[in-house]
């Protein structure tokens, strides 16, 4: 996965495995985020929910115990996962997922078509204008 927290709070994770990112300093970055103390939403894309997943049982462990040391400020300040999937036999892949990704974080995983919808309805949520 690579985060890029560049337009926050707009956090851009892409999970098609270009310029991957440790575990380490995904959680990192996970930090540097609730640190703001600002309500913020994740935009995702490029995953395959169809298959097994990449992480290792000792990223999952970590990604899990990160979890619970954070949950009150995930709670907080992570309003949802805007997930963009233009492929609709994938997109309903994702919604399936996004039951079990919303028990596990806490928060929704909103599954869109494109982009520009994601963002949209991301602004909104958070309450702000988008230009």
């Amino acid at each position: 996965m690579q985060i890029d927290i560049q337009d926050f709070p707009l956090v851009k994770m892409d999970y098609s495995g270009e310029g991957k990112q440790t575990i380490e300093e995904t959680l990192q970055i996970f930090e540097q985020c609730l640190q703001r103390k600002q309500a913020f939403v994740f935009l995702a894309g490029g995953a395959d929910f169809d298959k097994d997943p990449s992480e290792s049982v000792a990223d999952r462990r970590a990604v899990s115990l990160w979890m619970k040391q954070h949950k009150a400020e995930l709670h907080d300040y992570v309003k949802a996962m805007y997930y963009v999937e233009q492929s609709s036999v994938k997109r309903l892949a994702a919604k399936a997922f996004s039951v079990i990704y919303g028990k596990f974080w806490g928060h929704p995983m909103i599954v869109t078509e494109n982009r520009d919808d994601a963002v949209r309805q991301a602004y909104e949520l958070l309450g702000l204008s988008s230009e």
